[in-house]
């Protein structure tokens, strides 16, 4: 990005600095009451976040590579703390599955939230790969169960399996897989963030998810997972969850550990 990427209409700016208070890498200088400008060395710092541009009232400020017409209105209800709780608390992990897979445009517009999520600046360069039919589910959780096969602590989990379980996927429908290149040292958080908030949306959506964590362990042990998934050998799994429509209905919501909480303050 250079200093000419970031265009400033001088007829929409309201001149209220909100751009210079709101960027966080400080590209915009000026006090209240001037147009601003745009700093030549910090531009190249952009991390084409769009913070400005989607705070200006006026929509002043272009940003090379973020279209104007790309941009969406900001919602006009968000959902209250009451209401997000309830999300919170009704979010569960789902071992048992329908045998019905979810349909495939569901799957891609909870997938569309995703994109929102924050990465660390803004790099978004995660992507998804969803294992789609019971039958394709159950080949990768071989594969996890091959890449385990000679660790004696997983000697029950492989009996298991070889006598018709699934103690890896759970007989899951769907799998999806968040996945990066494989030297992107916050894939792990990012991935993270994507799976947590894609939990809450598909919980909204009426599905089940369960974190596949034997999935994402066996594809870091050995290369079976990813290949059976199409990586390349640049890329690895960040995270993995199961997918599906629950099969039972949950009445209680089980207690937890109080909050662990240490306030710091002057």
């Amino acid at each position: 990005m250079t200093a000419q990427s970031i265009q400033i209409d001088n007829e929409k700016c309201r001149k209220d600095g909100i751009c210079v208070n709101i960027c966080p890498v400080g590209i915009f200088k000026g006090n209240i009451g001037e147009i601003p400008s745009v700093d030549e060395a910090l531009a190249t710092a952009c991390i084409k976040c769009g913070h400005c541009s989607a705070a200006c009232p006026t929509a002043a400020i272009s940003i090379e590579g973020l279209a104007a017409d790309k941009y969406q209105p900001y919602p006009a209800k968000i959902p209250s703390l009451p209401e997000l709780r309830s999300l919170v608390l009704s979010r569960r992990s789902i071992r048992e599955f329908k045998d019905e897979p979810v349909d495939l445009d569901l799957v891609k517009e909870i997938l569309d939230l995703t994109r929102f999520c924050p990465t660390a600046k803004n790099t978004q360069l995660l992507r998804w790969v969803l294992v789609n039919g019971k039958e394709k589910v159950h080949e990768i959780s071989a594969a996890v169960i091959d890449t385990f096969r000679s660790n004696e602590k997983m000697a029950p989990m492989v009996q298991a399996f070889d006598n018709g379980l699934d103690p890896i996927n759970r007989g899951a429908p769907q799998l999806l897989l968040v996945c990066g290149p494989a030297r992107y040292d916050w894939g792990p958080l990012d991935g993270a963030i994507y799976i947590a908030n894609f939990e809450l949306a598909a919980k909204a959506a009426g599905l089940g998810t369960c974190w596949a964590g034997f999935t994402t362990r066996g594809a870091a042990q050995a290369s079976l997972v990813s290949e059976k998934i199409g990586l390349s050998n640049e890329e690895k799994v960040f995270g993995a969850f199961m997918l599906g429509y629950p099969k039972y209905d949950y009445c209680r919501v089980p207690p937890r550990k109080p909050v662990s909480l240490k306030i710091i303050s002057n």
